[in-house]
């Protein structure tokens, strides 16, 4: 997910996007940060924010490396936290010069487009909607009155101890408003797409309710009506039970519990290839996954996945169709097997392993259960001409995975790392049983 959150100097940006990145635990990226970093470097070295070739001069001469913290971002100016001295009215100023310069921008644009590409992120600033991530899935700008910011940010530098007045501090902001919105390269102006969210009689939780729910509504995942098992599944499911099962040796334990009336996400151990086929042999609820989007090119494997029920995925981004996808399948009624390893990892015990929390994030957005499974074997992974033995547990509710005292990144972890435990005591539970 990739939330773009733009607007004028002291709309409150940043303070809700920090809310609203907790909330939904992604990622925060204050951009406004790094442009304050440099705007910091150039006062300190006794440059005028004006002088714009001295500024692109000192460039070369800047190393910055952003660190998240319980998702909250830290900068670091060529190694030091800088975050107790960029917020000042001076560095406001020089933030707001700096930013316009074209070599500035182009310095900071991939460290951005980086971050939105490796994580769900929030972003404020001034052209996040229209530069910098100019696909994301929801762009909101957020406005209010000049003189409701300027007494917010009055009231804000007073509790600092800094000395200013009300008047100085409007006339600074009307002048990086014009600044901001008049610059030839990349002016702050919303979206052609974007929504309009104007905070000027709003306090800050009602502006950050606000914002979730325009988030929400622009990515809730509508239901959709149940899928009936199509004909040609059953056959591929039958021909691969009766002879792919077997070669590759598939039995299955628990068989009281291979049939669930309810959607839910299957979650199991990852050793090999043949995985994903054991399973869809050893269960009779149908089970979809997503396959790198590669295979689905491969004309005969094409329709064959397809059959099966398998939808592609884009592993190399964080593939948002393919997520609302599975949102869709699970809301629909349909089941979804995941292995939240996120890799083959053959021959090794699975609790060695750092489980992803992707799949704590779909139980929870979806409001459905957990299927733990164990893929047992000999080899270490599923190989032909053995024994390989499907180990159904018992279902997890949803009730049982609510985990109310957590939220956001934080609550999706603690899901996927509980499903997981699941799945390993049924294989220590089996490990010396037939």
């Amino acid at each position: 997910m990739r939330i773009a959150l733009d607007g004028p100097s002291g709309a409150g940006k940043s303070t809700v996007a920090k809310a609203v990145a907790k909330r939904l635990g992604i990622v925060y990226v204050d951009t406004g940060a790094l442009y304050r970093s440099i705007g910091l470097y150039v006062q300190r070295k006794g440059i005028s924010k004006d002088d714009k070739e001295n500024v692109i001069a000192c460039l070369g001469e800047i190393q910055l490396d952003l660190k998240f913290v319980d998702g909250t971002q830290i900068v670091l100016l060529n190694g030091e936290d800088v975050g107790g001295f960029i917020r000042t009215g001076e560095i406001s100023m020089y933030a707001s010069a700096v930013s316009a310069i074209p070599e500035v921008r182009t310095f900071l644009l991939e460290t951005q487009r980086k971050i939105a590409r490796e994580n769900s992120v929030i972003m404020d600033g001034r052209d996040i909607g229209t530069v910098i991530i100019p696909d994301a899935e929801v762009k909101i700008f957020l406005v209010a009155s000049a003189e409701a910011r300027a007494e917010r940010r009055y009231k804000e530098l007073i509790e600092k101890g800094e000395e200013c007045t009300y008047e100085g501090v409007l006339a600074d902001i009307k002048e990086r408003d014009n600044n901001d919105s008049t610059r030839a390269v990349a002016p702050a102006v919303p979206a052609k797409d974007a929504i309009f969210l104007d905070n000027s009689n709003l306090n800050q939780e009602q502006t950050i309710d606000k914002v979730i729910e325009i988030i929400n509504d622009k990515t809730e995942v509508k239901k959709k009506p149940k899928k009936k098992k199509r004909r040609f599944y059953r056959v591929v499911k039958f021909l691969l039970g009766k002879i792919v099962g077997f070669f590759l040796g598939v039995r299955v334990k628990n068989k009281n519990k291979e049939v669930f009336d309810k959607p839910f996400i299957l979650c199991a151990n990852h050793t090999s290839l043949l995985d994903a086929i054991v399973i869809v042999i050893a269960m009779k609820n149908q089970i979809r996954y997503m396959g790198k989007k590669e295979i689905f090119k491969i004309p005969i494997l094409n329709l064959f996945i397809k059959a099966m029920g398998a939808f592609p995925v884009d592993r190399k981004k964080g593939d948002v169709a393919a997520i609302k996808k599975t949102l869709e399948i699970l809301k629909g009624g349909e089941c979804v097997g995941i292995f939240p390893q996120g890799t083959r990892r053959p021959y090794q015990n699975p609790r060695d392993t750092e489980i992803k929390e992707g799949m704590g994030m779909m139980a929870a957005r979806a409001g459905v259960g957990i299927v733990p499974v164990y893929i047992k074997n000999k080899k270490g992974k599923v190989k032909w001409f053995h024994k390989n033995t499907v180990i159904i547990g018992d279902y997890i509710s949803p009730e049982e995975i609510a985990f109310p005292e957590l939220s956001g990144r934080e609550k999706y972890k603690a899901i996927a790392d509980y499903a997981f435990d699941k799945v390993c005591s049924i294989g220590e539970e089996w490990k010396d049983k037939k």
